[in-house]
């Protein structure tokens, strides 16, 4: 009798044994990725402890409808971007897809255009604005070390010496919500914005968004990405450009989209 109890007990033993596996391989832990991205306003921000903005919600969107977790990081760029690199398990965002940058990262997007545009005020009328040349003759308000910046100085335009220097250059702000502030103040002609960031930060000071008119299209070549590691599972990647796909279709990511850029910026 012994015996028999003692059998029954290694013949259960062995089938837990065996069953334990399976068991572990179907209640495996949800895939995390750590997102890194920096302050850029509406697409990515931190809220109250909270990273969200245009592109931080879609991450999030896209996540939960290919089930896999995602902790969100602001970062100065700079430290996001080395991060991503070095980390396996990185997704870096928004990132503009550039020939320098494509081996660097697997992609998933776009996200959206990214479209810098001069504007001016409605009021304005006088600026009219068919080439960048015709913009010579104003004060340009535009954001320290921005690709922006640097297309306009290698289009030849320098930087106002003097707050009360006469005469058409560059006024080089710290961000695009000082360059709004100043815009509002009349401090320059012409501001220097993603159409993203022109209607959210008017709307954020209280301007109504269609008084930014505008005047000029600088580039509108590239896009917003998100860029994932190298060594990132394919698989996984499959799944999140399905749920980008779904959500586009779907409605999801236009009715995201109204939430932080209005229809009449464009």
């Amino acid at each position: 009798m012994k015996n028999r109890w003692t059998k029954r007990q290694s013949g259960a033993a062995l089938a837990c044994l065996l069953l334990s596996p399976v068991v572990g391989r179907s209640a495996s832990a949800p895939v995390v990725l750590t997102a890194f991205t920096e302050r850029l306003p509406p697409l990515n921000m931190d809220v109250d402890g909270q990273v969200t903005g245009f592109s931080s919600e879609l991450l999030d969107m896209m996540a939960a409808e290919a089930g896999v977790v995602v902790r969100k990081q602001v970062l100065p760029w700079t430290r996001a971007y080395d991060r991503a690199l070095r980390q396996s398990d990185a997704v870096l965002y928004s990132l503009v897809r550039t020939p320098e940058r494509e081996s660097q990262f697997r992609w998933v997007g776009p996200i959206s255009p990214r479209r810098i545009v001069l504007y001016r005020w409605a009021d304005r009328n006088d600026i009219a604005l068919k080439n960048l040349d015709d913009a010579r003759p104003y004060r340009i308000g535009t954001t320290l070390e921005s690709a922006a910046t640097k297309l306009l100085e290698k289009s030849g335009f320098a930087a106002i010496p003097a707050l009360d220097a006469a005469g058409g250059g560059l006024e080089l702000g710290v961000n695009d919500e000082t360059n709004m502030r100043k815009f509002i103040a009349r401090r320059f002609d012409l501001l220097v914005s993603l159409d993203w960031a022109a209607a959210y930060n008017a709307k954020n000071a209280g301007i109504d968004p269609t008084l930014l008119v505008p005047a000029l299209v600088l580039d509108e070549s590239a896009s917003y990405w998100f860029g994932f590691h190298p060594a990132a599972d394919p698989d996984i990647l499959r799944r999140m450009d399905q749920a980008l796909l779904k959500s586009k279709a779907d409605g999801r990511y236009n009715q995201l989209r109204q939430k932080y850029l209005l229809k009449n910026t464009r």
